[in-house]
């Protein structure tokens, strides 16, 4: 018998007896893991000009650590160009940083609640998902962890392809979008091999 794992936002997630967790709701815009690793911009920028606003990575006065890499000091790490690097929750075993992260910007990837994380059975962080709005499907990974009012993050990839409007900035969709996941089943993106990570 199907689960209601919980109710975020108003929104239902249900995890069937086949392992499925599934929910529909709006989705806005991921850029966290843009770090330039495949040619596109970064997320984050000292100067603000980055593809994500530097106050949703809750920098300089909120809890940005959780989401941009910290250099040691209480600063953030950048490159030589003012880029900040963003991170994920899935990162990549042995990697340097540039490409520790999942890239927001050519990966498609879907944004959990945490709450989602914790209740649902088996885990999900690496885990292959569906992504559906109106009359295309993609397949993605779930590299991320939002906060805990939160549901509907998609990656700019997965917004693109999706045909949904992809700024971190301005772009995202009310309502409609239909994210599927199943946790304890790794995905697999271009032929990559994601690893399933628990908490």
């Amino acid at each position: 018998m199907p689960i209601e794992l919980a109710l975020i936002d108003g929104f239902p997630v249900v995890q069937d007896e086949d392992g499925r967790v599934h929910w529909e709701s709006g989705g806005a815009i991921d850029a966290d893991g843009a770090n330039g690793q495949n040619g596109a911009k970064f997320a984050y920028r000292l100067d603000d000009k980055g593809l994500d606003a530097l106050q949703n990575a809750g920098y300089p006065k909120g809890a940005w650590d959780n989401v941009l890499v910290d250099r040691g000091n209480g600063y953030p790490l950048t490159d030589a160009d003012g880029n900040i690097y963003s991170k994920t929750t899935y990162a990549w075993k042995g990697r340097p940083i540039p490409t520790r992260y999942v890239d927001a910007a050519t990966v498609p990837y879907v944004v959990v609640n945490p709450l989602v994380r914790r209740h649902a059975v088996g885990v999900v962080i690496g885990c292959r998902a569906l992504i559906s709005y109106k009359d295309r499907s993609i397949v993605a990974v779930v590299a991320d962890v939002s906060g805990v009012g939160r549901i509907g993050e998609l990656s700019i990839a997965a917004a693109k392809a999706l045909g949904i409007k992809s700024s971190p900035r301005t772009g995202g969709i009310g309502t409609g979008v239909r994210f599927e996941m199943w946790p304890g089943s790794a995905a697999i993106i271009a032929g990559e091999i994601y690893e399933l990570q628990r908490a």
